[in-house]
């Protein structure tokens, strides 16, 4: 991972050991402030500067008033995932409900979009590892609807391809790393340029990357078994 996420998962842990009076701003707030973050977590990072003070000072009063607020913090960043998981599943739902079989694989593409989004957010602003895994499984369930579908309608997903969202254009071509090996590989290298493995992308990427250039040369030659084009790395 690159230093803005671990940021969001280990350095709070630490916030004892970094936060001090001779640092205007904290390691972890630097780190947090220059990229995406949830606020509430941003809340969580004050509130635990103020306990440091208070520490400091021997200010019990104080230590057992922001303790109380830590612990409603807390709630609310829990309430934000669950609610995050929620909608994700809601989308999924709508999308898969439409009778129309034109409109939706509309809806289910639109889904699939929104889903890749959601689950990266997780990820960028929060480290919220559960979320972006269920999002990745929301993603599985949209092209195994699209699959489901008569004709099968998985190839429209290919028009993400394309797309100007660099999330979106790489989970595509993760999805279709089986069955558009040699169009994708360079998408999957070009985007591997700017996201690495701190990327909420890059270590789908990257895996995919090396199944396209080691993995299927095996399997070209008999040793061994196809993977599935949407499976989690």
């Amino acid at each position: 991972m690159d230093s803005r996420c671990c940021a969001t998962s280990e350095f709070l842990s630490e916030w004892e050991s970094d936060v001090s009076d001779a640092k205007p701003k904290s390691t972890i707030r630097r780190l947090l402030e220059s990229g995406p973050t949830d606020p509430l977590l941003l809340d969580k990072l004050t509130l635990l500067e103020q306990l440091q003070a208070a520490h400091a000072k021997n200010d019990h009063k104080t230590m057992l008033d922001i303790g109380r607020k830590l612990t409603a913090n807390e709630k609310k960043i829990e309430a934000a995932k669950e609610n995050r998981r929620a909608t994700m599943a809601r989308a999924v739902a709508e999308a898969k409900a439409v009778s129309d079989p034109d409109q939706r694989t509309k809806e289910l593409l639109a889904a699939f979009a929104f889903c890749v989004k959601s689950a990266c957010a997780a990820m960028e602003e929060g480290q919220d590892i559960d979320t972006f895994n269920f999002g990745i499984d929301q993603l599985c369930a949209l092209s195994d609807a699209l699959r489901a579908m008569s004709p099968d309608r998985f190839d429209a997903l290919a028009q993400f391809l394309d797309s100007p969202d660099i999330y979106v254009r790489a989970f595509a071509a993760v999805w279709f790393k089986d069955k558009m090996p040699e169009r994708v590989l360079p998408i999957l290298k070009e985007i591997y340029k700017t996201e690495g493995i701190g990327s909420p992308v890059g270590t789908q990427v990257m895996t995919a990357i090396f199944e396209l250039e080691q993995i299927k040369p095996k399997q070209r030659d008999g040793g061994g078994q196809p993977t599935r084009p949407d499976s989690k790395s």
